[in-house]
């Protein structure tokens, strides 16, 4: 459902340069040719055709140097052309011998042995042609990717926008990290949902807590709508208490309820509400493991969609019998190997205790009448 109602956000347009872990949002072409000339491979001696063959006594004399940069100049009859890794071949040049297997004597080089048309020269276009399809839509780009594109000649592309966060805690008894004592209650999780989305790529502003008043949360809400965010993430307050005020301020300005309840554990309050203006809101349980279950498999599925991605598949679905009951979202750590005793499923699954998450790698989900499957422990949407 959440990738239904979530759609594609507008692109913009950057430099290359700065497009590190952004998505594509259309396919990008190259720019010129890779390499844009036929190109040396070897530090070495230009030849031509007619010393291709059988290695004889003859001499050839050395020219002029030929370096990176350089126009490159037809060589002269008998000439072998002293050239640099990277510089422009002559045109009537077949061959590039290597310098370590030149022999030089009286400033002539001896005709060498026999080479191969072709050889230690880069052909122009080899690796890439000018309007040749480079990447297609929702690939992240990577250092070594910016690599390629600045050689292919792009300049800039067109990239997704990064989805922009608003995270808001619900809860009078919240304190923030930094300003608490013994018996406080310190947000955790804000800070966790925003390190979750922002190491996704998004542009997170992270609000602190809203005290237990409707009106209160609902004020919050109409100034994040007016400002533009897409997604307006909660925490706490999501439940059925007397206290649980989020369904009624998401309704409150208009907000759309798709579904509030979902038959899992932990994360069975989590909400889903979209906005006339386009925002997305999900309201995440208080528990913070329950939190970060519906951040990372909830809200995530929302920024996929967001940029264009499909849906995450499991690095692995077990062969066992599927269960009956709720859906159960298990803290698990996986070891070296490809066997089910590779996986363990971890102590403390409460929604409370985080301490099995120091050691965590992945969640098995189980039950739902589903077979078992393994994710990792984050969505990791820079090796899509």
């Amino acid at each position: 459902m959440i990738g239904d109602m979530v759609r594609p956000g507008a692109p913009e347009r950057i430099a290359v340069q700065e497009a590190i872990n952004r998505f594509t949002a259309e396919p990008v072409l190259a720019a010129r040719d890779w390499p844009p000339f036929d190109m040396s491979a070897m530090d070495g001696y230009a030849i031509g055709e007619e010393t291709l063959g059988e290695a004889d006594q003859g001499m050839l004399w050395i020219g002029a140097p030929q370096y990176a940069g350089a126009p490159a100049q037809q060589l002269a009859p008998g000439e072998a052309r002293p050239i640099a890794t990277g510089a422009a071949v002559p045109a009537n040049a077949s061959a590039i011998l290597v310098r370590e297997r030149a022999t030089i004597v009286r400033h002539h080089l001896q005709r060498p042995e026999a080479l191969v048309a072709g050889a230690n020269i880069r052909r122009q276009g080899e690796d890439a042609r000018a309007g040749d399809k480079l990447l297609e839509p929702g690939r992240c780009i990577s250092p070594a990717l910016i690599g390629a594109l600045c050689a292919y000649g792009v300049v800039s592309m067109q990239v997704c926008r990064r989805p922009r966060v608003a995270i808001l805690a619900l809860g009078d008894e919240l304190k923030s990290v930094g300003n608490t004592l013994d018996t406080s209650i310190v947000d955790s999780n804000g800070p966790m949902i925003s390190a979750l989305l922002g190491n996704a790529g998004c542009d997170v502003t992270l609000l602190g807590s809203i005290r237990d008043e409707e009106f209160a949360i609902a004020s919050a809400f109409e100034q994040l709508l007016r400002s533009q965010f897409e997604f307006i993430v909660t925490t706490g307050g999501a439940s059925v208490g007397d206290r649980d005020l989020l369904r009624p301020a998401v309704e409150r300005v208009g907000g759309d309820v798709q579904f509030h309840g979902v038959h899992m554990r932990p994360g069975k309050p989590v909400l889903f509400a979209t906005h006339p203006d386009g925002a997305t809101f999900f309201g995440l349980p208080g528990n913070p493991v329950a939190a970060l279950v519906g951040a990372r498999f909830f809200v995530m599925r929302a920024i996929r969609a967001r940029l264009g991605l499909d849906a995450e598949r499991p690095t692995r679905t077990f062969d066992e019998i599927p269960e009956a009951g709720p859906t159960r979202i298990l803290k698990a750590m996986t070891r070296e190997g490809s066997t089910d005793d590779c996986v363990e499923i971890l102590p403390a699954q409460q929604s409370h205790m985080l301490r099995p998450l120091l050691s965590a790698n992945a969640w098995v989900i189980r039950g739902g009448e589903e077979p078992s499957t393994l994710f990792p422990l984050f969505d990791t949407l820079n090796e899509h």
